[in-house]
């Protein structure tokens, strides 16, 4: 354990991970932007926001009675959480959509800093990676 949290956090400061990207070759990117943009805007007039306020109880390790160096209680104020029922719906339209228009998902590494992108997507994708959102060239 001792070594494998050194390794993480340099290759979580070092901007290591993946980013998910629609993908059809020899698209303009302004052209793949707009289509999800059109795809999203269109989801979320099917499928709106709809939002659920749930509670759960909370128990916490560490508050009320103590003794001898162990700490055990209850909080009596309930954890609160927030979702939007519609939101896999929305995530799945969205896919449907840009499927229909004739683009695959795919998943690309994200760039370091400087990465320049590309005007139009390639047909090719090695050695490519992610910057804001856009397939870019490292």
């Amino acid at each position: 354990m001792k070594r494998i949290l050194p390794l993480f956090l340099f290759l979580a400061a070092c901007g290591i991970g993946t980013s998910p990207v629609w993908l059809k070759p020899g698209t303009p990117t302004l052209t793949a932007e707009q289509d999800f943009l059109a795809c999203a805007a269109q989801a979320r007039r099917d499928f709106p926001e709809t939002r659920r306020i749930t509670t759960a109880p909370s128990v916490v390790i560490g508050g009320g009675l103590c003794r001898d160096g162990v700490c055990v209680g209850v909080n009596d104020r309930p954890d609160v959480f927030e979702t939007d029922r519609n939101d896999p719906l929305r995530a799945r339209a969205i896919n449907a959509c840009m499927e229909a228009k004739g683009y695959q998902r795919t998943t690309l590494p994200v760039c370091a800093a400087g990465a320049t992108q590309l005007a139009s997507q390639p047909f090719d994708t090695r050695g490519l990676c992610v910057a804001n959102g856009r397939i870019a060239s490292p």
